[in-house]
């Protein structure tokens, strides 16, 4: 059986991750204009590095939103990395996964709203 943590080592860990949450809860604004602007530069022309650059941020958002209990984020986070594997996949975007890729992302923003107001 394992020792109990000092309180002040439990103190710690609860600001440690209080501080991490609190990162993660002011980067979701940076997060949703990095999408909207690379799914705005691949609707005008597709390019890897920006294809790979919104999967980047749509997958870490996905685990992130995961890990801190952020559940509606998660089901359209998961659907635009999706999406995004394919173009990365295939070396292109149709502009019907762009037009699912919008849609998704306006989920996204609705769920990230919801999420901020508490």
């Amino acid at each position: 059986m394992m020792p109990n943590k000092p309180p002040e080592d439990q103190a710690n860990l609860d600001e440690a991750v209080a501080e991490v949450r609190r990162e993660f809860d002011e980067g979701l604004p940076g997060r949703l204009e990095i999408l909207a602007s690379a799914l705005d530069s691949l609707t005008q022309k597709f390019d890897s590095g920006t294809a790979e650059t919104f999967f980047f941020n749509a997958h870490s958002l996905k685990g992130t939103a995961g890990a801190f209990g952020a559940d509606d984020l998660v089901g359209p986070a998961r659907q635009l990395s999706g999406i995004s594997r394919g173009w990365l996949k295939r070396g292109e975007a149709s502009v019907q996964e762009l037009t699912e890729a919008r849609e998704e992302l306006d989920r996204l923003r609705e769920a990230v709203a919801v999420y901020l107001r508490g």
